[in-house]
């Protein structure tokens, strides 16, 4: 064997090693994909179970909900105690958008959260804490709520605290 073919073997060599190296990485992020994907999922069910759970153990507020599921305007301490329960659920769906964009949740994920919203949206009162409060929001999820979430009208199956 010459020095030319040694060359040549030695490039073939160097190609499959790289070729090994390209599919093993590609492997890799795949997996590390598939973790984020699974551990975002897992933070914002946690954040909503936490959410459901104040919701069940405190009487109060179930009881301020469901009147916003039934008037559109609250008033006093249940204006607050709402717009501070729905900005905490704003903010879980929020994060859920970008975590979204950037390919960290599932479609299935989404379209669980997605028609959770739509229910929660189309109590009497959000109206009036997202004329309010909307500002707080990304504007990308700000439009995205305007245009994919609100228009929605009730459908078969949404079922509204204190309807």
């Amino acid at each position: 064997m010459n020095i030319m073919e040694l060359g040549a073997l030695g490039e073939l060599v160097g190609s499959i090693g790289v070729l090994a190296t390209l599919i093993y990485l590609a492997i890799q992020m795949r997996q590390n994909t598939m973790a984020v994907r699974l551990n975002t999922a897992h933070a914002v069910t946690g954040e909503l179970q936490e959410m459901c759970g104040l919701l069940a153990s405190n009487q109060e507020l179930a009881k301020i909900v469901n009147e916003a599921g039934k008037n559109a305007e609250l008033s006093g301490v249940s204006r607050l105690s709402y717009y501070g329960f729905t900005h905490n659920l704003i903010r879980v769906y929020e994060n859920t958008f970008l975590q979204k964009g950037g390919n960290a949740v599932s479609e299935a994920h989404w379209m669980g959260m997605t028609r959770m919203m739509i229910d929660y949206t189309a109590m009497p009162a959000f109206a009036a804490y997202w004329a309010d409060r909307k500002h707080w929001v990304s504007a990308e999820c700000q439009a995205y709520m305007d245009a994919e979430i609100l228009p929605i009208p009730d459908t078969v199956g949404i079922n509204v605290p204190g309807n």
